[in-house]
This record gives C-alpha cells, sequence and structure tokens, in this order.
C-alpha cells in the first residue's frame, strides 16, 4: 500500500519527497506535505475530518461526486484500496446453541466511523455491484454468501496486503489469502466440523492448510497541512 500510494501521488501531483514514520502503536506512516495538493482535494469533498467535534456533531464530510459517474471497474479499484486499508476479512467459527452444531462466522467489513461516509458508501455498492451491505455501528457489513462471493470476484483485497495484529486468529497473513480460503469453506458440509470438539481445534485445522504468515501492520496517509 505504501508503494501503490507513492506512486500514485508521483503520477497525480508530481510528489517524490514523502516522510516515513512509525507512531505509537508500531504502525507504520507515509505522508507528504503540500498546498497545492491540499487546495486540489478540497475541491472534490468541503473536509477530510471525520471524527465529531465535541459537540458531536460530524464534519459534513461527503464521497467525491465524480464517484458515481465511475464505471463499474474503476469504482471496484477505489473500493478496494478502501477496503485494504480500513477493511477486513473474517472467518471464525463457534457453536449454535439452537443448532447443536459448529457454523462458520464469515464476513467483509469497511470501518467507517461517520454516518453520512456509511450510507454513502453503502449506496454505491448497491447501485455499481447490486449488493447488499448492512449498515452497523461504525462498519458497512457483507454476511451473505452471494455478497461475499459477489465482492471477492470483483473488488477483493490489493494484494499484499496482511491483517493486523487485532485479529485474533489470521494476524500476518495477507487478506486475500483469507478470503480465498473463506470462499473454499462455503464448499464443507455441516459433518465436517462434527468431529471437532472446539473452537480452536477447527482453527488450528483451518491454518494447517495455510502459509507461515508474516507479522506487522501498515498504513499510508496524506497530510493536507
Amino acid at each position: 500500500m505504501h508503494r501503490i500510494f507513492k506512486e500514485k501521488v508521483n503520477k497525480l501531483f508530481g510528489i517524490n519527497r514523502f516522510s516515513e514514520r512509525v507512531d505509537n502503536l508500531n504502525v507504520k506512516i507515509t505522508s507528504f506535505k503540500n498546498k497545492r495538493v491540499a487546495e486540489f482535494l478540497h475541491q472534490l469533498t468541503p473536509t477530510f475530518r471525520t471524527k465529531p467535534f465535541s459537540n458531536g456533531e460530524f464534519p459534513k464530510v461527503t464521497i467525491p461526486a465524480f464517484f458515481k459517474q465511475l464505471s463499474r471497474e474503476e469504482l471496484a479499484e477505489v473500493l478496494r484500496a478502501m477496503f485494504s486499508a480500513d477493511g477486513a476479512v473474517v472467518l471464525g467459527v463457534k457453536f449454535h446453541k439452537t443448532k447443536r452444531r459448529w457454523v462458520f462466522t464469515r464476513r467483509i467489513s469497511l470501518a467507517s466511523a461517520h454516518p453520512v461516509l456509511r450510507e454513502q458508501i453503502a449506496e454505491l455498492l448497491r447501485e455499481k455491484f447490486e449488493m447488499n451491505p448492512k449498515i452497523w455501528k461504525n462498519e458497512i457489513v457483507f454476511d451473505e454468501k452471494e455478497d461475499i462471493i459477489k465482492f471477492h470476484k470483483e473488488i477483493r483485497f490489493v494484494d499484499g496486503v496482511k491483517i493486523s495484529r487485532k485479529s485474533k486468529n489470521w494476524t500476518g497473513f495477507e487478506k486475500n489469502e483469507i478470503l480465498e480460503f473463506l470462499i473454499k469453506t462455503f464448499e464443507l458440509k455441516k459433518k465436517d466440523l462434527e468431529k471437532f470438539k472446539s473452537r480452536e481445534e477447527i482453527i488450528a485445522f483451518l491454518k494447517s492448510f495455510l502459509t507461515t504468515p508474516v507479522s506487522g501492520a501498515d498504513r499510508a496517509q496524506v497530510s493536507t497541512g
């Protein structure tokens, strides 16, 4: 993501000087400062602040209007970057007390604290991709099989982007690697999980099919100061 960020900024604005640092959460940050770029970006949206003010009100932010004019393929690239930076792929198991059996937990999510942005992004997904995203608190979520398969086919994550340390089971694995594995679990039968006695046994079984992960959590940002 850092490499792509630098390449795109250089191509669009001719910027080739960047600052890199690691914050107190051990997250690598790549940034640059340029008034001309900041002024251009503010023509696309009134503000880049998404956190609420001290009075609880949210800033009047909106996605750029031209997003709606993008082709399906172009918008998929934009969403791929969004989900790669602030999205997650979730694959877990839980014991369903009513059905008395183990079931998979599968979902794709995009973190978004701003209620307007959540709805606008969800609307794009509905209109352009015929998906049915759910609006959760601070998240846009796909947890239906059809939507997850469509996400896997048309959007996906940027290759090489890894899951952060916040994941209980998949830290360090590539997001696309877990996404591919999640899709394969749709082929499993109910009886395939019956032999396991605990969640840990099932996760260990799933991990046995994956390569050894490499830990790390990175993100890229642009400073408009």
